[in-house]
């Protein structure tokens, strides 16, 4: 049990709840175990709980049906997916897959919705991480829809240099493939942008490893 309630106590919006919805949660969810490219889930199914990624990293994804794929996040360790269909009953909308040797803790469905329901605290952290959710699918639509692959790779550095802000050093754990996805583009034209922002003078890469020059001039040219 002190092991389920750490695993519990790793999802970021469920840290705070009271001990005896953790304890309650945690004997009911268990571990499971996916190799790099294992399927989780797929679109239309009708997912048991929600998966917290462990251990190694959780691709979701939705494809067109001619081979183009939108990565809607990678889920690092404290993340989840799955919040949606839990409490709305309907078949989840996107695909996810292992990305890297990956453990995943399951929180049952059923378990979750009674907690919630009986537990103030644990009800207004849903609330919180849903509107977290729509802020990010917001962000998401207006970097599709608004602007150019090199403003959107750099909105992905800045992303990813905000983890660290003390820092100017990115490294990737994801392929220049997976972060193309994640933003709408061909591998192709991520490796322009990449080129492009460094003849600007506004980083230095040597791809997965990518130094910003100078941030605030690469947040005003992410703006646009």
């Amino acid at each position: 049990m002190p092991q389920a309630i750490q695993h519990l106590r790793s999802i970021t919006f469920l840290a705070g709840i009271p001990p005896a919805a953790a304890e309650e949660l945690a004997s009911l969810s268990q571990i499971r175990r996916y190799e790099d490219g294992q399927r989780v889930y797929g679109i239309g199914d009708k997912v048991p709980g929600i998966f917290v990624v462990v251990r190694g990293s959780l691709k979701i994804f939705r494809t067109d049906g001619r081979g183009h794929v939108q990565v809607l996040d990678f889920l690092k360790p404290g993340q989840c997916v799955g919040e949606v269909p839990v409490f709305d009953g309907s078949p989840i909308a996107s695909n996810a897959e292992a990305h890297g040797e990956t453990e995943l803790w399951l929180v049952p469905a059923d378990a979750l919705r009674r907690v919630a329901h009986r537990t103030p605290e644990v009800a207004e952290a849903m609330i919180q991480h849903f509107a977290g959710k729509i802020r990010h699918l917001v962000s998401l639509v207006d970097a599709l829809s608004l602007h150019s692959v090199p403003e959107r790779v750099a909105q992905l550095l800045l992303e990813e240099q905000v983890k660290n802000p003390s820092r100017t050093l990115v490294e990737f754990a994801e392929t220049q493939e997976d972060l193309a996805q994640c933003i709408g583009a061909s591998r192709e034209a991520f490796s322009r942008a990449l080129r492009l922002l460094t003849d600007l003078g506004l980083i230095q890469s040597t791809f997965p490893v990518v130094r910003i020059l100078d941030v605030p001039k690469l947040q005003r040219y992410a703006k646009g």
